[in-house]
């Protein structure tokens, strides 16, 4: 299978399964309000859509990652990821330690700990978006670097 059409191929499955988990998050929200969980049913689907939407990030990172050895990527596509990256860790981290804080000499309920699983969710989608965006870059350097030296040596 040609490169491009598997970078398409992950892309599509990446976006999928993230709509999929955010289809079903949407849910979850609707049905309990945005901070508030009332069973470990909706902890527990709320948590598979979560894992739904991060599968997804990471099918849509690796294609596009694919997708820039073969063609590189611009500067406004390396900020715009590392932007949403920035802005996923930071979110994920505030909530990380509001959850810490609120329930630190407390019993821990289920929506605490469904709002810090959400934050170590955000955060891990802000590290596979900052990796990604590396490896995009990476990938784009040495792909110019071999066209560039291949229009050198040839003219």
């Amino acid at each position: 299978m040609p490169v491009e059409q598997e970078a398409r191929i992950w892309q599509t499955v990446g976006i999928i399964s993230w709509g999929v988990g955010a289809i079903t998050l949407g849910y979850v929200v609707l049905q309990n309000g945005v901070v508030r969980v009332q069973d470990t049913t909706m902890l527990s689907a709320g948590l598979a859509a979560s894992f739904m939407m991060l599968a997804g990030i990471a099918g849509t990172v690796f294609g596009r990652a694919m997708y820039a050895v073969l063609r590189g990527y611009d500067d406004l596509e390396a900020r715009l990821w590392h932007t949403f990256a920035m802005v996923c860790c930071g979110c994920g981290a505030l909530a990380v330690f509001y959850i810490a804080y609120a329930s630190w000499d407390r019993a821990v309920t289920l929506t605490h700990l469904a709002i810090g699983l959400a934050g170590s969710f955000l955060i891990m989608a802000g590290i596979l978006c900052l990796l990604g965006n590396r490896l995009m870059r990476h990938a784009t350097e040495k792909h110019e670097s071999i066209s560039g030296g291949a229009a050198k040596a040839g003219g």
